[in-house]
């Protein structure tokens, strides 16, 4: 996968799409491209969060366990973010993600997401809008 390929990617996740073509080149180039095999835990509900994602290829599996002990589910596909919750809120982790197919994700470390978010404040409401949206289902 490429650069420019990583770029368009990104440019399709809410969160991100008004950066600017060199701030998406920026988090592109300091990221990581993750391969996961289907079954693959890639998240764990209650760890600690030192990465957000972004899901280039493939389906996910979100997993929260209430207090009560009820799991909920959900899948989500490409062009996905993940993790941010945990990232942004300092949290633990408030989801299990699991690879419902093989996929690609682009792994955005913490200390990344928060500089660019120093560097972009209306990007902390942007990503605070996708988790509102999340947690409304």
């Amino acid at each position: 996968m490429s650069i420019h390929d990583e770029i368009a990617a990104l440019r399709e996740v809410p969160p991100f799409a008004m950066l600017d073509n060199s701030k998406l080149k920026l988090l592109s180039f300091v990221s990581e491209l993750m391969n996961y095999k289907a079954g693959s835990t890639v998240l764990k509900q209650g760890e600690t969060g030192d990465a957000a994602y972004v899901l280039i290829d493939g389906l996910i599996e979100v997993s929260i366990v209430d207090d009560d002990g009820v799991t909920s589910t959900c899948e989500m596909g490409r062009h996905t973010l993940f993790g941010e919750i945990a990232v942004t809120r300092n949290t633990l982790r408030a989801a299990t993600i699991t690879a419902k197919t093989d996929i690609i994700a682009l792994r955005i470390s913490k200390e990344t997401l928060n500089d660019l978010i120093a560097e972009e404040p209306d990007l902390a409401e942007r990503i605070a809008d996708h988790i509102e949206k999340y947690e409304l289902r």
